[in-house]
């Protein structure tokens, strides 16, 4: 459908393109809320130890993936859809709970090491603690004080499952959302839409930051829990108003509340086959396992420099990584407006994502001369910028052509289980270098091969894409879910 000559949405698709701005408002607002909290509390068990946690998240992913692909599978979006926001609500119910009444986070904790050492054979450490630091950091001395073994193997237990839960909670919410986007607009209307969409998950960032920062030192840490579920519920009053009112371009056949009859009954492994037979999805999760496997290596090294930096003082941790949360957001508004909207105008815009890697390259050579917090700290927020503004958007319109099991079995499996499981291998190889090595260039060159990988598959993405968009093109018609 081409847009109409005065420039305007026509006033279906722009009611339902408000509603979905609201709907990733609420979603990333209150994610910006908990993830400061899990990066805080992680670093209690110190930053040696995040590798370990990011392989359990893996093994966390594929079995969280199985549960949502057979759930997909079996009931519309309609009832899916709120029932797992639900779920995630009665989560963060409990872990209110839990960090308010049966592990309090005060402003002092015990030393990461004095954690690991009282919970061995819960999170096994994986360097020592007086290891040299990175590239002339110098460590942070621990104290003497060893807290009682009982309690400390549950505090450890209970922050690991925290910081499990919201990488499944991040992936799951967000590739939820683009999911149902990808289902309800065409490939027309992804194109312009999406950049305006994505302001809503980029102010909701900006905001769950903003009051994080501001809150945490007032209510604490523990209470901001009770911030994100009233951010988050509100997100399901938008999803029923999208799926009962959502428009369509004159001439589509509405399909999608029909309901699904698959070819066979639905199975957890779905998501898995869905990528296996489609080769752009192979494509897709291919350059997703590179960017997390770079990012992760990356922010290991960004956690070692905050613990070596501010130390043990969870809410001023809470507080500097929820800044640098916040600047993301910031320089992602500018490049949504600026970036984003050229990208898009390409005969291909999938080609852009070649813009996030040549950053990481050219970041990456950069901390290898200056490993400063301030360095990295700013790296990173650049990157993470241009993929929540960029990235995202550019990714989420290879799938709006395929059909609704790639929609949301294979994406979901793609944007979980191939996620972390770059997360899962990068934090092996961490794990073994940082048991010879320690910290040191040896990151940055990995991280150097993993984007040179990444180039040639961005590459072969965008030509499928391509192939792809002639017939979509032709037809100027929404994708009609398989039957």
């Amino acid at each position: 459908m081409a847009a109409p000559a005065d420039n305007r949405l026509p006033t279906g698709e722009s009611s339902i393109t408000i509603v979905s701005i609201a709907y990733f408002f609420c979603v990333i607002c209150s994610y910006y809320v908990i993830k400061p909290i899990r990066g805080s509390l992680a670093l209690e068990l110190g930053s040696e130890n995040i590798p370990i946690l990011n392989i359990f998240s893996m093994i966390s992913l594929i079995l969280g993936n199985a549960a949502y692909s057979w759930i997909v599978g079996k009931y519309k979006r309609d009832i899916f859809i709120p029932f797992i926001t639900r779920f995630f609500v009665l989560c963060l119910i409990g872990f209110w709970v839990i960090f308010t009444f049966v592990i309090p986070l005060g402003g002092e904790t015990a030393p990461s090491s004095a954690l690991s050492s009282a919970a061995i054979t819960a999170v096994a450490p994986i360097a020592e603690a007086h290891e040299p630091a990175y590239a002339g950091v110098p460590t942070v001395e621990t104290s003497a004080v060893q807290p009682r073994p009982a309690l400390a193997a549950v505090k450890v237990l209970l922050i690991s499952t925290y910081y499990l839960w919201v990488n499944f909670f991040a992936l799951m919410a967000v590739s939820m959302f683009w999911s149902f986007m990808n289902d309800v607009f065409s490939v027309e209307q992804g194109r312009r839409l999406y950049a305006i969409i994505g302001y809503g998950g980029l102010v909701g960032g900006l905001a769950g930051s903003a009051l994080t920062s501001l809150l945490v030192r007032h209510i604490g840490t523990s209470n901001l829990f009770i911030v994100a579920i009233i951010l988050l519920y509100p997100s399901i009053w938008c999803m029923k108003f999208i799926h009962k009112n959502h428009y369509r371009p004159e001439g589509v056949v509405d399909e999608d509340n029909k309901p699904v009859v698959p070819a066979h009954p639905p199975r957890p492994w779905d998501g898995f086959l869905s990528v296996c037979k489609n080769p752009i999805l192979i494509c897709m999760a291919l350059e997703m396992f590179l960017y997390t496997f770079s990012s992760t290596m990356f922010f290991q090294q960004l956690n070692r420099l905050i613990e070596s930096e501010i130390g043990s003082d969870v809410n001023r941790k809470t507080q500097f990584i929820a800044g640098i949360y916040g600047r993301i957001n910031i320089v992602s508004l500018f490049a949504q407006f600026f970036v984003t909207r050229l990208i898009m105008m390409l005969a291909n815009p999938i080609y852009g994502l070649l813009l996030l890697n040549l950053i990481q390259i050219a970041g990456t050579f950069l901390t290898m001369f200056n490993p400063s917090l301030t360095v990295v700290s700013w790296i990173m927020i650049i990157r993470y910028a241009l993929n929540y503004s960029t990235g995202r958007a550019l990714r989420e319109l290879v799938y709006i052509p395929l059909d609704r099991e790639a929609k949301y079995q294979g994406k979901g499996f793609v944007d979980t289980v191939v996620f972390r499981a770059g997360d899962g291998l990068s934090s092996i190889i961490l794990i073994g270098g940082l048991g010879f090595y320690s910290y040191g260039t040896w990151i940055d060159y990995s991280i150097q091969v993993a984007m040179l990988i990444q180039f040639y598959v961005i590459i072969k993405t965008a030509g499928l894409y391509g192939q792809r968009l002639k017939p979509a093109d032709a037809s100027d018609t929404a994708p009609v879910p398989a039957s």
